[in-house]
């Protein structure tokens, strides 16, 4: 049962973050983490998950789009995330990203 409850969080972030993108906007990871029940540092699994999934797909990573309402940028898993998947992002700074 934990498994299948963790996909429907998985899918319900994507779903949250397509309409971030469409609006063009940002969401913080407190709201986001409001939004789908949880604890804003519980989110890192699940966002990994989502953005490993638009990979496959040929989407921007869409995890990008959560940022922290202090730094209004992602946190540091992210940039590492997408470093380890496009190789283009290896030799470029988190500002650069």
């Amino acid at each position: 049962m934990p498994e299948t409850f963790e996909v429907d969080r998985v899918d319900r972030i994507a779903d949250i973050l397509l309409g971030v993108a469409t609006a063009k906007g940002l969401i913080g990871y407190g709201p986001l983490a409001k939004r789908v029940d949880t604890r804003p540092d519980f989110l890192r699994q699940p966002l990994d998950k989502v953005s490993r999934r638009a990979f496959d797909k040929g989407e921007p990573l869409w995890s990008a789009l959560v940022v922290s309402r202090s730094a209004g940028r992602p946190s540091s898993g992210f940039y590492g995330l997408a470093r380890k998947m496009r190789p283009e992002y290896a030799s470029q700074s988190d500002d650069e990203l």
